[in-house]
């Protein structure tokens, strides 16, 4: 697995630190699953678009 830093406005981090605080998680653990979250719905409208430019062809 590979590691990524990213650099992010302090008071964006405390919006993911408050987050975590709530649910018992870190603020990376909640980007972490923002951004995957993320990945998989824009896979889905890629797929979802892909899908009905084809039903247009």
């Amino acid at each position: 697995m590979k590691k990524v830093g990213i650099e992010m406005e302090d008071y964006l981090y405390e919006v993911y630190k408050k987050v975590g605080s709530g649910a018992g998680r870190t603020a990376e653990q909640v980007m972490r699953d923002v951004l995957f979250r993320f990945a998989g719905e824009s896979s889905l409208g890629a797929i979802d678009k892909r899908q009905k430019q084809r039903r247009q062809a």
